[in-house]
């Protein structure tokens, strides 16, 4: 029976300024690293099965704050011991224990108090700083509940406050964390709240907790500066967030996607501690983005991906004008195409792709001209003759044939009809939806739902414009993704993207596979 690798990891201390930093460890030491920090009431125990689905590829650090998990806790200079416990004091001691272990350039997994800690070194320090991975941690006023705007209001000279936060210490509140929001609470194991609760027990524990929760408004006046250097140094980001969040409501999440618009953002239907419920997904994601992270040169526009091979790309439907510009996009990147239409002499001006004949909806005929090449982009819709189920059809023939052909990854350019409004009405279900449009919108929802029917044997992603303003106009490599069903909008409401913004998006995900198994879409 096969058993995937389970790597070893190692727990260690090291002193940090005469605290003793408790810390674990796995990976191979030349492998893209990551460091994690966690949130509150947490430690660095929240990460083990996060380590132990990708320790083996990749070198990740996850250390304990003092006074929290295993690592010392001095007594609080509140109560006259020698350590103040403010977030700027703990990004002291995670940016000594960074240096004591030689970390000069990461990844950053920012989690709840891991994103003021974090942000804080990486201001001090943004060449170490390879790309963030921000998990419900928050750097912006609309990221914050009524709830959390209350807690952070408490004072530690107004009567009463103190108590208020006493009270969220207790086991109740712990267990909160974790289930408050889950769409499947038994999915959650106890082991992690039970093991906060035993550590916030401890003696002198609450002290340290109180003084931290009395200081967290000193984060919210960072708020601007964090912003500031995330616009200028635009690190490679990946948002995945827990939507129903009671502290950081989904709201946080987009908000950053205006300092980063090359972002790519993932909601779960989950609560705080989103890696509880949603580890399955949120790791593969985490992989993809290390690897591409690590392996591709810097760079602050988007369509510029380094890759390190050129791929082997088969376009069905290039003849049509989207996949016509997919195939030129791909070209300009210095990949390899096989441009693939039913009547090939309509394929003859796209100099540099390989041209062959076949018909999507022809299994025997698909089969052939795909199989060897790494990925598939399909770009089809409804026939001449009202025939407007082709979209479904395709679907479900790709799905059957790309495993037989030996090919697993499959770009569907489908429909943003199917997008949803803000109410959560699909704009194809509008009466002021264009009626020209609407029997195509309505397969191409068909043909999504297929997809998301689907086994899993191929790894596909749907790509969705926005529901009516795809427009002719240039390249500008500014655009937005985003996982999900509601479309990216401006300032001002509005959903637009060019042909040429909208194919070099797609030909990103073709080489990045940053949103496998789902559906985006891309507007500016």
């Amino acid at each position: 029976m096969a058993v995937n690798d389970v790597p070893r990891v190692t727990h260690r201390f090291v002193e940090v300024g005469g605290v003793r930093v408790f810390y674990r460890e796995a990976g191979p030491r030349d492998a893209p690293t990551m460091l994690l920090l966690h949130g509150f009431p947490s430690g660095s125990h929240q990460f083990r099965r996060l380590i132990d689905a990708l320790g083996d590829r990749y070198r990740l650090i996850a250390p304990d704050y003092p006074g929290f998990g295993h690592s010392d806790a001095p007594e609080s200079a509140t109560v006259g011991g020698p350590f103040a416990y403010t977030f700027e004091r703990l990004a002291d001691v995670i940016e000594g224990f960074c240096e004591r272990l030689g970390l000069e350039r990461f990844v950053m997994y920012v989690f709840d108090f891991g994103a003021p800690v974090g942000f804080r070194l990486a201001t001090r320090h943004p060449e170490w700083i390879a790309g963030l991975v921000v998990q419900n941690g928050n750097a912006y006023d609309e990221g914050l509940s009524a709830g959390a705007r209350q807690f952070i209001a408490l004072r530690p000279d107004v009567e009463g406050d103190e108590e208020k936060v006493r009270g969220l210490l207790n086991v109740g509140a712990t267990r909160g964390q974790y289930v408050g929001g889950a769409t499947d609470p038994e999915s959650i194991a106890p082991d992690g709240w039970v093991l906060d609760q035993h550590f916030l027990d401890l003696p002198g524990r609450k002290q340290i907790q109180v003084d931290l929760a009395f200081d967290y408004h000193t984060n919210v006046g960072l708020y601007p500066r964090w912003q500031a250097w995330l616009r200028e140094h635009r690190p490679p980001t990946l948002i995945a967030w827990g939507r129903y969040d009671f502290f950081f409501p989904e709201a946080g999440a987009r908000a950053y996607l205006r300092d980063l618009p090359d972002a790519e953002l993932h909601l779960f239907d989950t609560g705080h501690f989103a890696l509880e419920e949603n580890l399955p997904e949120a790791a593969p994601l985490i992989a993809a983005f290390l690897d591409r992270t690590w392996s591709q040169q810097p760079s602050t526009t988007k369509g510029s991906t380094v890759t390190r091979d050129a791929l082997k790309i088969a376009i069905i439907g290039a003849s049509g004008h989207i996949g016509r510009v997919v195939a030129q996009e791909a070209l300009s990147r210095g990949h390899k195409v096989t441009a693939i239409a039913r009547d090939p002499s309509r394929l003859e001006d796209l100099d540099g792709a390989a041209v062959a004949s076949a018909d999507v909806l022809d299994p025997d005929g698909i089969e052939g001209v795909v199989a060897g090449h790494d990925a598939v982009v399909a770009s089809v819709k409804g026939r001449d003759g009202g025939r407007l189920e082709t979209a479904p059809e395709a679907a479900r023939v790709l799905l059957d044939v790309l495993p037989r052909a030996g090919m697993g990854r499959l770009l569907f350019v489908g429909g943003g009809g199917s997008l949803k409004d803000a109410t959560g009405r699909r704009f194809v279900d509008s009466p002021h939806f264009p009626r020209q449009y609407k029997g195509e919108a309505l397969a191409q929802a068909d043909a999504l739902a297929t997809f998301r029917g689907s086994n899993g044997a191929v790894q596909w992603s749907y790509v969705s414009p926005p529901p009516v303003h795809l427009l002719e106009g240039e390249k500008t490599n500014k655009y937005r993704v985003q996982a999900g069903d509601l479309p990216v909008t401006d300032e001002q409401g509005e959903s637009r993207i060019t042909v040429a913004d909208y194919a070099s998006a797609i030909v990103d995900e073709v080489e990045r596979g940053a949103f496998i198994g789902e559906r985006f879409t891309v507007a500016y």
